[in-house]
């Protein structure tokens, strides 16, 4: 029963903690909103839709974490943007599933 809870919370807490990294300029959080995008990529690596697509999502967040270590915030945000397309697509694919 933890690790679905561990599961669901790190999902949408590595966006919360990457764009908190972005608008302080903290590079480091930006890294730990990958590490935390971990578990999930990699479950979704397994589908055979993303299939070796979703394991590349955390890279998005590194690129990111560079791009607000090089002051270019614009760059940051637009890698950022895979992130929140796939945790979009995710949590519409499950609650459209549970009303059926």
């Amino acid at each position: 029963m933890l690790i679905p809870i561990i599961f669901w919370v790190s999902f949408p807490l590595s966006l919360v903690v990457s764009i908190i990294g972005i608008l302080k300029n903290r590079f480091w959080l930006v890294l730990i909103g990958a590490v935390l995008f971990l578990p999930i990529s990699y479950y979704l690596n397994g589908s055979p839709t993303l299939h070796g697509l979703a394991i590349l999502l955390p890279l998005f967040q590194v690129g990111s974490a560079v791009a607000v270590r090089e002051g270019n915030t614009r760059w940051a945000w637009i890698l950022l943007v895979p992130a929140f397309l796939m945790v979009i697509w995710f949590a519409s694919i499950v609650l459209y599933y549970q009303t059926l």
